[in-house]
């Protein structure tokens, strides 16, 4: 099986010291279930940082296309929004990238959303928010699974101290709170094998 995250810098994993992310954490716990996974189970975290939904529906197939295994299943887990608004990329052309992105995704392979978390500036995160929730309700209209970092994040007032200094991109301990957040993202688990 073949694994690939595409997103942004948050994907990325910018702003941890560990330079794991969330994406790095999820293989490392994958990883120590079972001695052989490795050898068994691809990841690839294809985060860009700036990168903007538009700019991901530029690149996506690219990127996995050349990853893709004789053989083997490729699933496809992407996290992006936040730069949009960075970007002031129109609404109607998020959604129209988002849309191409996903529903393309969904038709080659097992797809999962996770949308972004907040920033620490109030009208950022509040575009983030509005983008992660119209962007949900369009997985689900694709019938692809889809997990909110907004939500438990904004509430968590040391995953939000720890956006320091730059108001985005956490540190290593935001990273392990959206790790362990994901832990417990169930299509997420079951397909990492956590």
């Amino acid at each position: 099986m073949v694994v690939c995250f595409i997103g942004d810098s948050l994907t990325q994993g910018i702003g941890d010291q560990r330079a794991l992310g969330w994406v790095g954490r999820l293989a490392q716990a994958s990883f120590a279930h079972d001695p052989a996974r490795p050898r068994n189970l691809t990841v690839y975290n294809l985060g860009l940082r700036g990168e903007s939904s538009v700019a991901i529906q530029a690149r996506w197939r690219g990127d996995t296309d050349r990853r893709r295994r004789n053989g083997e299943d490729m699933a496809f887990v992407f996290s992006f929004g936040a730069a949009d608004g960075l970007h002031k990329v129109p609404h109607e052309d998020t959604l129209r990238a988002s849309r191409d992105i996903l529903g393309t995704a969904a038709s080659l392979g097992r797809t999962l959303y996770i949308s972004p978390p907040p920033a620490f500036d109030p009208a950022w995160s509040a575009h983030i928010k509005n983008v992660g929730g119209v962007l949900r309700g369009m997985c689900a209209e694709l019938s692809v699974p889809t997990f909110d970092f907004h939500a438990p994040l904004a509430a968590d007032a040391k995953y939000m101290a720890s956006l320091e200094p730059d108001g985005i991109h956490p540190d290593t301990a935001g990273y392990d709170r959206m790790a362990a957040l994901l832990r417990g993202f169930g299509p997420l688990a079951e397909l990492m094998q956590l």
